[in-house]
């Protein structure tokens, strides 16, 4: 039994010794992910979604009209009647370029949005 802890202990002491020379070295401890791809031309590089088409430019015609929402939660619709679908909400403050007028109601260009649609006249500045 003394035997066998003595050799067991020599095994550890000899493994020790020829660990003692090996320096262990770390990795940097900060992650520096690979480049992004070149994108091809019309599309730019984006973290969450890759290469991404540039979105068209907006032309403004010099004489165009425009408006301040001046209630929250206005609803942007896709026809001038209250049984058209919601396309979405507009905010308070929030500026429409005005297209046409039909009864009560507005066509509107959303731009900051991108989007267009049927506004109530009424909740218009």
């Amino acid at each position: 039994m003394k035997a066998a802890k003595a050799l067991l202990l020599t095994a550890i002491l000899g493994v020790a010794a020829a660990l003692a020379g090996c320096t262990v070295t770390a990795g940097p401890a900060v992650y520096y992910p690979a480049p992004p791809p070149p994108c091809p031309d019309g599309y730019y590089w984006s973290p969450d979604y890759g290469c991404v088409a540039v979105p068209p430019a907006v032309v403004v015609p010099p004489d165009a009209v425009y408006a301040a929402v001046n209630i929250d939660g206005l609803s942007l619709r896709s026809c001038p009647t209250t049984k058209c679908g919601i396309v979405t909400s507009l905010n308070k403050g929030e500026q429409v370029q005005v297209l046409s007028h039909e009864g009560a109601w507005t066509h509107v260009w959303a731009f900051t949005r991108g989007l267009e649609g049927w506004v109530a006249s009424r909740y218009l500045d």
